[in-house]
């Protein structure tokens, strides 16, 4: 046997137990380290009476004799070298191991940059069309945040993924709190999204030990604000408005009154919008965050908006232009404080007032207004629900008071 290590040793043989029809036998590779064996076939055969056992080699009489040696020399090199990566990757691994990484198989990514880089191709490549824009957003700031906590927090750049354990995601949660600014909600969000990022390093033992399970993931309830009917009304009487900012106006308006979130409104359009045999029309909208169907009935100020920006007298021929999400609530908090409404106004919150004020408000069933939302489950709906039952809650304190 070729002793080539201290802690592994590599032999050739040529294995008489098999052989093909022209009367070759198959040469192995033979490794053994710490007491363990395993045989790889080298893909390289020759014939028993030109196998020289003691030299491991095949003899230099044979014809392919000195094509075989160079050939078993270059993939013993191989298989040192292979040892060799693993040996000064400081981590343990077994025969196994070293077997597929003399085979040539891909072993998993070893820093916590390399997983990074492989979730932003998969997030590059379904943009847009598997998931939402939105979601991007969400991973992109993730990813530039945890940048940031290794430069400030940790003075490096990268890390072994192996090291990565509770106190680590512990210490990067509360970073996103302090020094970022996130409530315990988006920090939670975020780190879901460190967590998939993650999720194959986990699931093949490279991170031996799940590091999320102790670390608390626990959303905090929130109160979601919404517009009043006075306010509402307040906005659409704004006049005078210069062109942009009144598109601005009217998309979130659209909003208020079918509950469309801002990355669906990216692709709206003609052939959104269905009419029913009674001569009524609703949304027929996929969205694009999950891709669940939501069925939105069209009241008539959502109509109405549509015809003013359609030039065939069809408001299905709308056309606008809508620009991005911070551009968007920009104009809103402008809007805000020309209609005198002293809350913050932000796209999303139409989709809020659309839950409470429009809906819910109205008697319209949780169930309805959870198909119209698009959401997965009626829990995500339940929440306008809590909104509503404290609004009437506040609404008979005044009744109490007279019937005391």
């Amino acid at each position: 046997m070729l002793k080539t290590s201290l802690d592994i040793q590599l032999s050739f043989f040529c294995r008489t137990t098999h052989q093909y029809k022209n009367g070759e036998n198959p040469i192995v590779l033979r490794v053994v380290y710490r007491n363990q064996r395993s045989d790889i076939f080298t893909g390289l055969s020759c014939p028993p009476k030109y196998w020289v056992p003691d030299m491991y080699l095949a003899s230099p009489k044979y014809k392919l004799g000195v094509t075989i040696n160079r050939n078993l020399i270059a993939i013993q090199n191989n298989a040192l070298q292979a040892f060799n990566l693993l040996k000064l990757s400081n981590e343990e691994f077994t025969i196994d191991e070293l077997v597929d990484k003399i085979k040539g198989k891909e072993s998993p990514p070893q820093t916590i940059l390399e997983y990074i880089a492989i979730k932003e191709e998969e997030l590059k490549n379904k943009k847009g069309v598997d998931i939402a824009i939105t979601t991007w957003y969400k991973y992109n700031r993730t990813i530039r945040y945890f940048r940031d906590f290794m430069k400030e927090k940790k003075g490096i750049k990268n890390i072994p993924v192996s090291k990565i354990d509770y106190v680590f995601i512990e210490h990067f949660q509360t970073y996103l709190k302090k020094e970022k600014k996130n409530s315990q909600n988006s920090a939670t969000s975020l780190l879901c999204c460190f967590k998939n990022i993650l999720q194959q390093a986990i699931k093949h033992k490279v991170i031996k030990y799940n590091p999320f399970v102790d670390v608390s993931m626990k959303r905090t309830d929130v109160i979601r604000d919404y517009l009043e009917d006075d306010e509402i009304l307040r906005l659409q009487n704004l006049n005078n408005l210069r062109p942009e900012l009144q598109t601005k106006r009217d998309i979130f308006l659209f909003s208020v009154f079918t509950g469309l979130a801002y990355g669906d409104f990216k692709n709206f359009n003609r052939s959104h919008i269905r009419q029913n045999s009674d001569g009524t029309y609703y949304l027929h909208h996929p969205r694009i965050k999950n891709g669940v169907l939501s069925i939105i009935p069209l009241l008539p100020p959502a109509i109405r908006i549509l015809e003013s920006y359609s030039d065939t007298g069809d408001f299905r021929d709308f056309s606008w232009k809508v620009v991005s999400n911070q551009k968007m609530n920009k104009g809103l908090k402008e809007l805000a404080r020309l209609a005198e409404i002293d809350k913050k106004l932000f796209l999303h919150l139409g989709r809020h007032t659309f839950s409470t004020t429009i809906t819910l408000s109205n008697r319209v069933s949780i169930e309805s207004l959870s198909k119209m939302l698009g959401h997965t489950t009626i829990k995500h709906t339940q929440i306008y629900g809590k909104i509503v039952a404290r609004r009437v809650k506040d609404e008979m304190v005044a009744v109490a008071e007279r019937y005391k």
